[in-house]
């Protein structure tokens, strides 16, 4: 049963939500006008608006976000379970974790916002983890369009020997995408430093910070190519930003210029690392899913 916190207002006429924000110090007054919203804060056991002039003696319930069952279940991901560390294959269209910040230091805010990995995680933790690991053991995330394998830790020691292999380029990462065009060279580099520019856009560009992907064509069909891509550096958008400069952006890419699909077609297909105790080489693979084979189809089959 969730959590609730009563209080009694002894104040003077006082908005709902910026009362509240005030009694939940940590959480922001868009996830507090949320909760009002949506029935979780009441004044006298009814729904108020959160611009409601509070009054002396009224009473203010909130319940508290707490774990409710998701739609995805955690069992369903699970690629590999292992003491210290799980291995799933995130679907396409799964959020990693809430946009907003407060869920790292509220975890529970995170049942209050859409289904996300981090909430499917916290659900129903696996054996062994711990669920006062910061970010929920997260130690690398994939853009909510993208489907493929991660790595969580289920505890802060490991979390952190992993965050330091990626900081040191120590985990190899391999992404199969569809490319918009045929990529004429069988393999490359791209070397293009990436960053924000004016309207908070992430492209090529000179200001940015160096970026490097590898990549290697595994087919060309029918004005599309099929292409395996290996990040060297890991910034945001890196693959997206890195083909679209190319001039082959990302099937399904709307922000990059990409063709129409279902979703965007970039998928994590392998990572590999050496286990930080005991330097054994691990590789895991999440499968291409059938949306990315149904769309490779399509494509490379269609009739112009």
């Amino acid at each position: 049963m969730a959590e609730k916190k009563t209080l009694i207002f002894d104040g003077y006429s006082r908005r709902l939500d910026i009362y509240v924000c005030d009694e939940l110090e940590t959480f922001p007054r868009a996830l507090v006008q949320r909760m009002i919203k949506d029935g979780k804060v009441t004044v006298n056991g009814k729904q108020v608006k959160p611009s409601w002039p509070l009054t002396p003696g009224e009473k203010v319930e909130i319940e508290m976000p707490s774990a409710a069952k998701t739609k995805i279940q955690l069992k369903d991901l699970l690629i590999h379970d292992d003491e210290d560390f799980f291995v799933i294959a995130k679907p396409a269209g799964l959020l990693v974790h809430p946009q907003s910040p407060v869920w790292e230091t509220n975890p529970q805010a995170v049942f209050s916002f859409e289904e996300t990995l981090v909430s499917v995680i916290l659900a129903t933790p696996p054996a062994g983890f711990d669920t006062s690991t910061p970010r929920a053991g997260l130690v690398h995330r994939l853009d909510r369009e993208t489907s493929g394998v991660m790595v969580i830790a289920k505890n802060a020691i490991f979390q952190n020997c992993m965050t330091e292999l990626f900081a040191n380029r120590l985990v190899r990462k391999t992404y199969y995408s569809i490319a918009c065009g045929e990529i004429p060279d069988d393999e490359g580099v791209i070397n293009v430093p990436i960053g924000r520019v004016a309207g908070g856009k992430i492209k090529a560009s000179d200001m940015g910070r160096e970026a490097i992907t590898e990549y290697k064509v595994l087919e060309r069909k029918n004005g599309f190519t099929r292409v395996q891509l290996h990040p060297v550096t890991g910034r945001t958008n890196q693959l997206r930003v890195h083909l679209s400069w190319l001039g082959y952006p990302v099937l399904g890419d709307w922000l990059y210029k990409g063709a129409t699909a279902d979703r965007l077609m970039l998928h994590s297909r392998r990572v590999e690392f050496a286990h930080p105790y005991t330097g054994e080489p691990l590789q895991f693979e999440a499968p291409v899913p059938p949306d990315f084979t149904a769309a490779w189809k399509r494509v490379s089959t269609a009739k112009n």
